[in-house]
């Protein structure tokens, strides 16, 4: 099976998307969740009330991870995250995700190569 590979763009200042790369899709399945801010109330009979002070919803974050990088991605992801870029991500779906990193954890794998590693980066969703 071929791996495949999702497009990223970052956003110029005057708003327009610029194609930067590519990074191979993530190992791990992706949870796209998204919550409101409704609070459930019990009344006094037991039943259940639900309350919204405000009437929104927000997309979580998502955790990509990939395995065995070479220290290519790491670096791309680091940068993305000093540079403080807006992304857009087209995944093999051509659905777009805009948002930005927000941390990368690296692990380094010992005794595996010397510049190897397990990538856990957060994404904050924009849209």
């Amino acid at each position: 099976m071929s791996r495949t590979y999702w497009n990223i763009s970052y956003q110029e200042s005057g708003g327009s998307w610029v194609a930067d790369d590519t990074v191979p899709r993530p190992n791990a399945s992706l949870a796209r969740n998204t919550a409101s801010n409704t609070q459930v109330i019990r009344l006094a009979d037991g039943s259940k009330a639900f309350v919204s002070p405000e009437v929104y919803s927000d997309k979580m974050q998502l955790v990509f991870s990939w395995y065995y990088d070479d220290g290519t991605y790491k670096t791309k992801i680091e940068t993305y995250i000093e540079n403080n870029e807006m992304l857009k991500i087209t995944n093999h779906l051509s659905e777009e995700i805009t948002g930005k990193f927000l941390s990368l954890k690296a692990t380094h794998l010992l005794g595996i190569s010397p510049d190897t590693y397990d990538l856990d980066a957060t994404f904050e969703v924009t849209s």
